[in-house]
């Protein structure tokens, strides 16, 4: 495996100082700061030019990081959780979070320069190594999480000690080619993928303007966490809920296990126990239902792979999950199918009950919509649910069927109840495991549109945590035609993170590439 060597590191801030502020982050946000951090990793080839060399040295990129930072002066501020208040307002609420910044304490941005000692080519597979014999490559061993630095910690995955932590850490690795890695990983309250992945377009126009001499780009991100909460049905900052509302929020397919009630069995109990600030209340609590730790072997070895779909086999998969006077997309089908098959590999019992977990965004599913360029982590997970004997048609219209009940109007009710939480991390809306999957999309982001003045990388990699049940789609990457059109247009690459057992018999599996070429 390649060695990695941190030549320096540092906190970077706007060099356009803020005025302070203290933001309370949205009710969606606070749900969000047990989840893992958003992360990704964009390897770029050695530059052809002295311009691209230039464009791509890392005391260039952290002066543009520097300039981009200026419209997001709440990266390099301090999270942290708001101040419990039993009777306050919906933002007091225990475990809700804010984020102070424009002050003499921020933490500031870190910033790590790292050496690599071999070629970009030998440590990254190239898309024809990712889609040649069965189109599933093992990147278990590609160590694509050694390429952001383990510590510090983020601020929200330290157990609540915010102080001093960031929650935006990147690194750049220079290889011996002349190639280079920019990766970064953001605290989750903060950043979805589309957040992350806005602010990367940002800081590589900024970039590249200053490589060229050109004036720079004006940036035009929302960081407005308020304007998603306004949306919420009636008054969450009343006592109580309105349980007319509540009944309208629970219309939604969404798990709601309840992290109190799952000490057995769970790896840190000592974390389910109702917190002290809350002891007063707890008699009064009733208790949901708990995690299924047990369909979650925590100790088992997990694997890694890349699943490549072309063009051709994702239209003949599209074709095959269409029902006549039914709509589906063709993520729905892509879905579908790799559900189909993973429910196979996972040996099921007669009639047993699987869950795909789906990242559901909502900047666009609430009234007034949010801006695309809207900042935050305003998302939920959403519950498909099916057995073995579901039929691939049937699997691609529960997923759709799943996505369309999130309307404005029952999305405005799900944030009633979620404003109302008696802790923002206590309800957990998805799992892992045996019979759960979370799937991520990273699709018409422009993942591989990032040009910093030296081209486009030759492969982006969403760095995911190595546990058994997730899955992230995005673009195959790098396109060969023009920019633009569907993002089909290339096939697309599916990250899978699965029991190592499971996902072996999941390639091996006839059903996996029954598509892959025509029937004669």
């Amino acid at each position: 495996m390649a060695q990695i060597t941190v030549t320096n590191s540092s906190r970077i801030f706007p060099d356009q100082k803020a005025a302070s502020h203290l933001v309370a982050l949205s009710i969606l946000d606070a749900s969000v700061g047990n989840f893992a951090a958003t992360a990704a990793a964009w390897a770029f080839d050695p530059p052809t030019s002295d311009q691209g060399s230039f464009a791509l040295a890392p005391s260039q990129l952290k002066l543009s990081l520097v300039k981009t930072l200026n419209a997001y002066p709440q990266w390099a501020g301090q999270l942290r959780y708001t101040k419990y208040i039993a009777d306050g307002n919906h933002t007091s609420r225990s475990r809700r979070l804010e984020v102070g910044y424009g002050t003499s304490t921020d933490p500031g941005v870190e910033f790590v320069v790292a050496s690599c000692d071999t070629t970009v080519s030998a440590a990254f597979p190239s898309l024809e190594q990712r889609s040649s014999g069965l189109g599933a490559f093992d990147a278990s061993s590609l160590g694509v999480e050694k390429f952001l630095p383990s510590t510090p910690a983020l601020a929200s995955h330290s157990e609540g000690d915010f102080a001093g932590l960031p929650s935006l850490i990147m690194q750049v690795t220079t290889f011996k080619c002349g190639g280079v890695v920019i990766a970064l990983k953001s605290s989750h309250p903060l950043a979805d993928a589309q957040t992350l992945t806005t602010f990367v377009n940002h800081w590589e126009a900024v970039n590249r303007a200053l490589v060229q001499n050109l004036p720079s780009p004006t940036l035009n991100p929302i960081f407005s966490p308020a304007a998603l909460d306004e949306a919420a049905s009636g008054n969450i900052d009343a006592p109580s809920p309105d349980p007319a509302i509540l009944k309208i929020a629970h219309e939604l397919p969404i798990h709601r296990y309840d992290w109190w009630a799952s000490a057995d069995g769970s790896p840190a109990p000592e974390s389910s126990k109702i917190p002290p600030h809350l002891a007063s209340i707890a008699d009064t609590l009733e208790l949901g239902l708990p995690l299924p730790w047990k369909e979650w072997d925590v100790q088992a070895p997990v694997s890694n792979y890349l699943l490549h779909f072309s063009a051709e086999e994702l239209t003949r998969i599209w074709t095959a999950a269409s029902s006549p006077g039914e709509t589906i997309s063709r993520f729905d089908a892509l879905q579908a199918h790799v559900w189909a098959v993973l429910i196979r590999a996972r040996q099921p019992k007669e009639e047993e009950a699987f869950h795909l977990n789906l990242t559901l965004g909502l900047r666009h599913r609430v009234v007034p919509p949010l801006g695309t360029h809207t900042l935050g982590s305003p998302i939920v997970l959403a519950r498909a649910s099916a057995t073995s004997k579901t039929s691939l048609p049937q699997l691609a219209r529960t997923i759709r069927g799943t996505l369309t009940s999130f309307t404005p109007h029952r999305v405005s009710a799900l944030l009633h109840e979620m404003a109302f939480d008696v802790d923002a991390r206590r309800m957990w809306a998805g799992f892992i495991g045996r019979r759960n999957v979370i799937v991520t999309s990273w699709l018409r982001l422009g993942v591989y549109e990032v040009d910093f003045g030296a081209g486009r990388p030759t492969f982006v990699h969403g760095v995911m945590p190595a546990m058994d049940g997730l899955m992230q789609v995005m673009e195959v990457g790098p396109a060969q035609s023009s920019a633009g059109g569907a993002w089909y247009r290339e096939g697309a690459s599916v990250s899978l993170t699965l029991a190592t057992g499971v996902i072996e018999r999941l390639v091996k599996d006839p059903l996996f590439r029954k598509y892959r070429e025509s029937e004669s």
